[in-house]
C-alpha cells in the first residue's frame, strides 16, 4: 500500500493549523525561554515560511535538547519541530490505522490500556496457557533500517520519507556537546506511538494467523492459548519474530505459564475471574504518598492523589476487580 504527496496534506493549513494548536496547548506552561513563545510571536511569518520547506522537501530538523532528571531522561525537539511531527502523526495516523492490527490497542480509537484489559480477562479461563512479556528497552533498540523499510509500505512520498528517516536519525545535544543517534526512536515525541506501533505489526500479523487469543499495548502483549502446544508454537513464532527485527524479550518481565499462577499486565495482576492492582503498581502508589509527605504536602493534596488513583484503578475494569487481598476497598 503507497500513498503519495502525504507532504501536501500534512502542509495543508487546515493540518498545520491542528498541529499548532496542539503545541500551543502542550506547552502553554513551559519556561519563558522556551522557543514556543518565539513560535507564536512570529507564527503569521514563520507559517508560510514553513509550509514551503516542507512542500519542497527541503525542512530540516534541529537538534533535540536532552534533559536528565533522577528518574527518566527527556529528549526536547524544537517547538517548530515538534509541531511538524504533530502534523505527521495525524497524516500518517489516517493511512496506517485501517492496517494496523485491530489487536494494537494503543492506536486511537482502539479503546486503550482497559479495553486490552478488559478483553484479556474475558478471554482468561482456568487451564489456559498464558504468554506475557515486553520488548527489553524498546524504544532505544528499535532498528532504523528496519522501521524505514516498514514505512515504505505505506507511502512513496519522498518528502515524508525523508522526514521519518531525519525523525529517527536525529541529533542530541546535552551540556553542550552534540551526538547522533543511530538507533531507536525519541521517547515522548507525537509520532513514536505510531511509529512503534508500526514496527511490532510483523509480530500482529504473525499472530493473527494462530488459533490463540492476543492483544498488544505498544511492546506489552499477552497471548493466552487452550493447549501447550499451540502456546509453544506461539512462543516460537514470538522469538523468531522479534529476532527478524533485531529486538529481544524482557528477561524479568516475561511470563509463560497456566492461568491458575496469575501474571501482571498493564499495571494489573490478573487471573481468571479477576484482578487486582500488580505489586508494581502498589510500589508506586506507595512511593508516590511517601514523597508526597516527605514534601509536607497537605492532606487534602494527598487524598486526591488516593482518589484519583482509585479511580485509575478501577476506570473500564471495575466489574473484575478484587480488593481484597489488598485489604482496602474501591471508591464509591
Amino acid at each position: 500500500m503507497c500513498e503519495s504527496y502525504l507532504i501536501q496534506k500534512i502542509a495543508s493549513d487546515a493540518l498545520i493549523d491542528q498541529a499548532y494548536n496542539w503545541l500551543c496547548e502542550r506547552r502553554e506552561d513551559y519556561s519563558h525561554n522556551n522557543d514556543v513563545w518565539r513560535l507564536r510571536l512570529l507564527w503569521r511569518i514563520t507559517k508560510p515560511d514553513l509550509q514551503n520547506r516542507l512542500l519542497a522537501g527541503i525542512y530540516q530538523f534541529g537538534a533535540l535538547t536532552e534533559i536528565r532528571l533522577p528518574d527518566d531522561t527527556i529528549e526536547l525537539w524544537r517547538a517548530k519541530d515538534a509541531l511538524v511531527l504533530k502534523a505527521m502523526a495525524i497524516v500518517l495516523g489516517h493511512v496506517m490505522n485501517p492496517v494496523l492490527s485491530d489487536r494494537c490497542f494503543h492506536i486511537a480509537g482502539r479503546g486503550g490500556a482497559k479495553a486490552a484489559v478488559r478483553e484479556t480477562l474475558e478471554n482468561l479461563k482456568p487451564g489456559s496457557h498464558i504468554m506475557k512479556s515486553d520488548v527489553k528497552g524498546y524504544y532505544a533498540n528499535i532498528d532504523h533500517n528496519i522501521l524505514y523499510g516498514l514505512a515504505e509500505e505505506f507511502t512513496d512520498d519522498p518528502a515524508v520519507l525523508q522526514l521519518i528517516w531525519q525523525y529517527m536519525n536525529r541529533t542530541v545535544c546535552y551540556g553542550g556537546l552534540y551526538r547522533e543517534v543511530t538507533r531507536g526512536i525519541s521517547p515522548g515525541c507525537p509520532l513514536s506511538p505510531l511509529m512503534g506501533a508500526l514496527y511490532l505489526k510483523p509480530l500482529d500479523d504473525r499472530m493473527r494467523e494462530q488459533d490463540v487469543f492476543y492483544a498488544r499495548f505498544m511492546d506489552d502483549w499477552v497471548i493466552i492459548a487452550p493447549t501447550r502446544w499451540k502456546l509453544r508454537k506461539a512462543v516460537r513464532i514470538v522469538n523468531e519474530t522479534l529476532n527478524l527485527l533485531k529486538v529481544e524479550k524482557h528477561p524479568d518481565k516475561t511470563f509463560i505459564g497456566r492461568a491458575e499462577r496469575g501474571f501482571d499486565f498493564l499495571g494489573y495482576f490478573m487471573k481468571p475471574g479477576g484482578l487486582g492492582p500488580s505489586a508494581g503498581s502498589l510500589k508506586r502508589f506507595a512511593e508516590r504518598i511517601a514523597r508526597l509527605y516527605e514534601q509536607n504536602a497537605c492532606l487534602k493534596r494527598i487524598g486526591q492523589y488516593i482518589l484519583r488513583w482509585f479511580r485509575w484503578v478501577s476506570a473500564g475494569v471495575r466489574d473484575f476487580l478484587y480488593f481484597s487481598s489488598y485489604n482496602c476497598d474501591p471508591p464509591p
